[in-house]
């Protein structure tokens, strides 16, 4: 995913972004690929320093998709050199893994090198 966000390929992106929330339009390839290419404007291309994947083949009982799910942590550096982190969660869906981030939103507050409130 991280080698096809760096390279701009915004149609490998959403092809990896979970069917359920590509069912009925609820996200297109347009919105999609405007949110990533806002993204990568004011970060930069994506360099991971760490991965940590936790996980859960059993799904979970108590949530209401039952699918095998994983919760993956990567922290990165952006273009000023900044680390940052994604917290992703991926579900299994008819054997292949999908995010369920919809889009990513950029912290232009960081990346001018202002502090958050």
């Amino acid at each position: 995913m991280l080698r096809s966000l760096n390279d701009k390929q915004w149609d490998r992106c959403f092809a990896l972004t979970d069917p359920k929330l590509r069912a009925d339009n609820r996200l297109t390839p347009e919105e999609h690929a405007e949110n990533l290419a806002c993204f990568m404007q004011v970060h930069g291309s994506i360099r991971p320093w760490h991965v940590k994947i936790s996980l859960h083949l059993e799904g979970a009982k108590k949530q209401r998709d039952p699918r095998p799910f994983a919760f993956v942590y990567i922290i990165w550096q952006d273009k000023r050199n900044a680390f940052q982190m994604f917290r992703d969660r991926w579900v299994e869906d008819n054997g292949r893994w999908y995010t369920r981030v919809a889009g990513l939103m950029p912290d232009r507050r960081a990346a001018e090198g202002k502090e958050s409130a």
